[in-house]
């Protein structure tokens, strides 16, 4: 009795602190980031090593991000296996003619949801 009560405990336990599918896709981890696309000087479109993307919009205030080689995601935890999230940072490494830059993030979507606050913007047509 006492093993089947234990394993039915574990079992819950177990399923109560595992993340969905949904919620695991929804999670871009500062340890998976594998490549991204510079939409424009707020808007990334970042790939993770499974290849799901999403959309990382950031705060005004950073320039000329077209051409980064290199970018650094950090999460407030400090750990890669975070989700990368809002007031968390991208870091621009200086290139040649720039310097470094500290990008504060205002929200991280699965790629193709809308940005918080546009959809008000795109029904109004």
């Amino acid at each position: 009795m006492k093993t089947i009560m234990s394993a039915l405990i574990a079992s819950l336990l177990v399923g109560a602190l595992a993340p969905t599918a949904a919620e695991a896709q929804a999670c871009l981890r500062q340890n998976m980031v594998n490549g991204w696309k510079v939409v424009n000087d707020q808007t990334l479109i970042v790939t993770d090593r499974v290849g799901h993307q999403y959309t990382v919009a950031l705060q005004k205030g950073c320039t000329g991000l077209k051409w980064p080689l290199r970018l650094g995601f950090t999460s407030s935890s400090g750990f890669g296996l975070s989700c990368i999230t809002r007031n968390d940072f991208v870091f621009v490494p200086a290139q040649p003619g720039t310097v470094s830059q500290r990008c504060l993030i205002n929200s991280v979507q699965p790629y193709g949801m809308p940005l918080p606050g546009t959809a008000a913007m795109n029904s109004a047509h």
